[in-house]
C-alpha cells in the first residue's frame, strides 16, 4: 500500500460550492467539502428550495492526491482555476493507505436508542440484548440511527405507536423507521421514497432483518387509501409541498420530524385538519 496526501484549502470570500464545482475538473483522486462544526452545531439538511452559501467559516475543501503529486503544482492550478489573486493557504496531511472497507465499517457501531431498542450494522458481532435490534447497512438511503430526528422517531414508535394500525413511512430512506414499526408493533406498513437507490438500500436492510416490507416510488404511490398513522422525517419545505397529500392519506395521526421551531406554526396551519405530532 502507498501513501496519499490530503490538501486542505483555506479559501476566503468564495462560495465553497462554486469552488467545489470548478475544482472537480482537476485531474486528482477526489474533492470533498467537509463541515468543520460539531455534530450538534452542523446543518443536517441542505434544502434545495432554499440553497445556502457555504464558506470557510463553517466548511473546508479537501483535495486527495497521490503522495508523488507536487503539492505546489496543485496549489498553483487551484489559484488559476478559481481566479485567485494569490496562492491559497493550505495544510498538507500525509497518510498511509489502508483497508478502506474495514475502516469504514469500524466507524459504524451499536447505537442505543433506549434500554430496549438499538440500531447496529450487520457486521457488528451480535451480543445478548433484551430488546429489539434493528440492523442497518449504511447506503444511499437516509437513516442509520445517528441523526437526532431519526432517534426521536424511533423512540416515538417504541413508546407511542399503537398496535393494530396501518402505517405509512413517507420518505422511508434506509427503511429504518418502517423496520422499527414492524419489529416493535407488527403493524402493517408501507414505505414511500422518491429515490430508487434508497429503496434498494431499504430492501437490502429488510432482508438483513428478515422482513418483507413493501417500498414504492412516490410517483407510483396511490393517494386513494388512508392510513391510521403517517410518519414522515423529511424537510419542512417538502412537508409543506405535500400537505394536501397528507390530508388525503392520514386517517388518525400524522407524525412529523425534522422541523425547525421557526417552521412549526406554518406546518400546523397547513395541516390543521389532522392530529399532528411534531417531534
Amino acid at each position: 500500500m502507498g501513501n496519499w496526501k490530503n490538501i486542505t484549502l483555506h479559501l476566503t470570500d468564495i462560495d465553497l460550492k462554486v469552488a467545489f464545482n470548478k475544482l472537480s475538473y482537476l485531474d486528482i483522486i477526489s474533492v470533498t467539502i467537509q463541515d468543520k462544526r460539531t455534530l450538534n452545531d452542523s446543518d443536517w439538511y441542505e434544502d434545495p428550495n432554499n440553497p445556502t452559501i457555504i464558506d470557510n467559516e463553517t466548511h473546508e475543501i479537501i483535495l486527495l492526491i497521490d503522495f508523488t503529486y507536487p503539492t505546489i503544482n496543485l496549489i498553483k492550478e487551484t489559484q488559476f482555476i478559481l481566479g485567485l489573486k494569490s496562492l491559497p493557504k493550505y495544510n498538507e496531511d500525509i497518510f498511509e493507505d489502508k483497508d478502506w472497507v474495514k475502516f469504514t465499517q469500524s466507524q459504524f457501531k451499536e447505537i442505543l436508542i433506549s434500554k430496549s431498542l438499538r440500531v447496529l450494522p450487520p457486521w457488528v458481532k451480535k451480543t445478548d440484548f433484551k430488546g429489539h435490534s434493528i440492523y442497518i447497512e449504511p447506503g444511499s438511503g437516509f437513516g442509520t440511527g445517528t441523526h437526532p430526528t431519526t432517534k426521536l422517531c424511533l423512540r416515538w414508535i417504541e413508546q407511542s405507536l399503537k398496535k393494530n394500525q396501518t402505517v405509512l413511512d413517507f420518505g422511508s430512506g434506509s427503511g429504518i423507521l418502517s423496520i422499527a414499526v414492524r419489529k416493535i408493533t407488527r403493524n402493517k406498513i408501507l414505505g414511500v421514497e422518491i429515490d430508487q437507490l434508497a429503496i434498494d438500500n431499504a430492501n437490502h436492510n429488510n432482508k438483513i432483518n428478515g422482513l418483507k416490507i413493501k417500498y414504492v416510488l412516490s410517483k407510483h404511490f396511490s393517494r386513494n387509501k388512508k392510513y391510521d398513522t403517517v410518519i414522515s422525517n423529511i424537510l419542512a419545505s417538502v412537508l409543506i409541498t405535500l400537505s394536501e397529500d397528507f390530508r388525503l392519506i392520514t386517517q388518525k395521526e400524522l407524525v412529523l420530524s425534522g422541523i425547525l421551531i421557526s417552521q412549526k406554526e406554518i406546518v400546523k396551519l397547513l395541516l390543521q385538519s389532522i392530529k399532528i405530532g411534531l417531534i
